[in-house]
Protein backbone atom coordinates (compact mmCIF):
# COMPACT_ATOMS: atom_id res chain seq x y z
CA UNK A 1 0.00 0.00 0.00
CA UNK A 2 1.51 3.26 -1.14
CA UNK A 3 1.53 6.34 1.91
CA UNK A 4 0.43 10.13 0.77
CA UNK A 5 1.58 12.95 2.45
CA UNK A 6 -0.91 15.23 3.76
CA UNK A 7 0.05 18.93 3.44
CA UNK A 8 -1.81 21.55 5.15
CA UNK A 9 -1.21 25.58 4.40
CA UNK A 10 -2.46 27.69 6.82
CA UNK A 11 -3.91 30.93 4.99
CA UNK A 12 -4.10 34.39 6.67
CA UNK A 13 -7.62 34.00 7.33
CA UNK A 14 -7.19 31.24 9.78
CA UNK A 15 -8.69 28.84 6.77
CA UNK A 16 -6.61 25.75 6.54
CA UNK A 17 -5.95 23.43 3.36
CA UNK A 18 -5.39 20.14 2.90
CA UNK A 19 -4.17 18.28 -0.64
CA UNK A 20 -6.21 15.08 -1.17
CA UNK A 21 -3.79 12.04 -2.79
CA UNK A 22 -5.02 11.28 -5.96
CA UNK A 23 -6.51 7.59 -5.65
CA UNK A 24 -9.37 7.93 -3.03
CA UNK A 25 -10.04 3.81 -3.00
CA UNK A 26 -10.21 1.30 -0.19
CA UNK A 27 -6.44 1.30 0.51
CA UNK A 28 -6.36 4.80 1.39
CA UNK A 29 -8.79 4.68 3.63
CA UNK A 30 -7.00 4.62 7.06
CA UNK A 31 -4.53 7.31 6.15
CA UNK A 32 -7.72 9.24 4.88
CA UNK A 33 -9.15 8.96 8.11
CA UNK A 34 -6.28 9.84 9.81
CA UNK A 35 -5.77 13.07 7.58
CA UNK A 36 -9.38 14.40 7.79
CA UNK A 37 -8.36 13.93 11.62
CA UNK A 38 -5.71 15.56 11.55
CA UNK A 39 -7.17 18.57 9.57
CA UNK A 40 -10.09 18.83 11.90
CA UNK A 41 -7.97 19.96 14.70
CA UNK A 42 -5.03 22.15 12.93
CA UNK A 43 -6.32 25.32 14.18
CA UNK A 44 -9.13 25.78 16.70
CA UNK A 45 -11.99 28.00 15.78
CA UNK A 46 -10.02 27.64 11.74
CA UNK A 47 -11.54 26.04 8.89
CA UNK A 48 -10.04 23.34 6.83
CA UNK A 49 -10.55 23.02 3.12
CA UNK A 50 -9.88 20.03 1.42
CA UNK A 51 -8.30 20.61 -2.14
CA UNK A 52 -9.23 17.56 -4.62
CA UNK A 53 -7.60 19.58 -7.80
CA UNK A 54 -5.54 16.12 -8.40
CA UNK A 55 -7.91 12.99 -7.29
CA UNK A 56 -9.36 10.97 -9.97
CA UNK A 57 -10.82 8.01 -8.21
CA UNK A 58 -12.94 7.87 -5.44
CA UNK A 59 -14.50 4.97 -3.69
CA UNK A 60 -17.36 4.64 -1.46
CA UNK A 61 -15.34 3.57 1.71
CA UNK A 62 -13.48 7.53 1.50
CA UNK A 63 -16.20 9.04 0.44
CA UNK A 64 -18.02 7.83 3.59
CA UNK A 65 -15.29 9.78 5.35
CA UNK A 66 -15.28 12.65 3.22
CA UNK A 67 -18.93 13.01 3.88
CA UNK A 68 -18.09 12.16 8.16
CA UNK A 69 -15.76 14.68 7.96
CA UNK A 70 -16.60 18.88 8.77
CA UNK A 71 -14.28 19.65 6.23
CA UNK A 72 -15.16 21.36 3.27
CA UNK A 73 -13.81 20.28 -0.52
CA UNK A 74 -12.53 22.78 -2.95
CA UNK A 75 -10.68 22.78 -5.91
CA UNK A 76 -12.03 19.62 -7.45
CA UNK A 77 -10.83 18.05 -10.43
CA UNK A 78 -12.95 17.23 -13.36
CA UNK A 79 -13.19 13.01 -12.02
CA UNK A 80 -13.66 14.34 -8.60
CA UNK A 81 -16.66 16.48 -9.53
CA UNK A 82 -17.82 13.75 -11.80
CA UNK A 83 -17.97 11.44 -8.98
CA UNK A 84 -19.71 13.61 -6.29
CA UNK A 85 -22.08 14.24 -8.72
CA UNK A 86 -22.96 10.66 -9.75
CA UNK A 87 -22.66 10.53 -6.05
CA UNK A 88 -25.43 12.63 -5.28
CA UNK A 89 -23.24 14.85 -2.36
CA UNK A 90 -21.74 17.20 -4.81
CA UNK A 91 -23.90 20.20 -2.82
CA UNK A 92 -22.95 18.62 0.41
CA UNK A 93 -19.37 18.13 -0.08
CA UNK A 94 -18.24 21.18 -2.16
CA UNK A 95 -21.10 23.70 -1.64
CA UNK A 96 -23.49 25.41 -3.57
CA UNK A 97 -20.62 28.35 -4.48
CA UNK A 98 -18.58 26.50 -7.08
CA UNK A 99 -15.77 24.05 -6.96
CA UNK A 100 -12.99 25.94 -9.08
CA UNK A 101 -12.41 22.65 -11.03
CA UNK A 102 -8.84 22.05 -12.12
Amino acid sequence: MGSFLMTIQKTQDAENVTKLPARLDTNAAPELKALLLAAAGVVAGGHTKLDASEVDYVGGLCLQLLLSSPCEVTCCSAKAAEAFTLFGVYRQLVGQEGSGEA
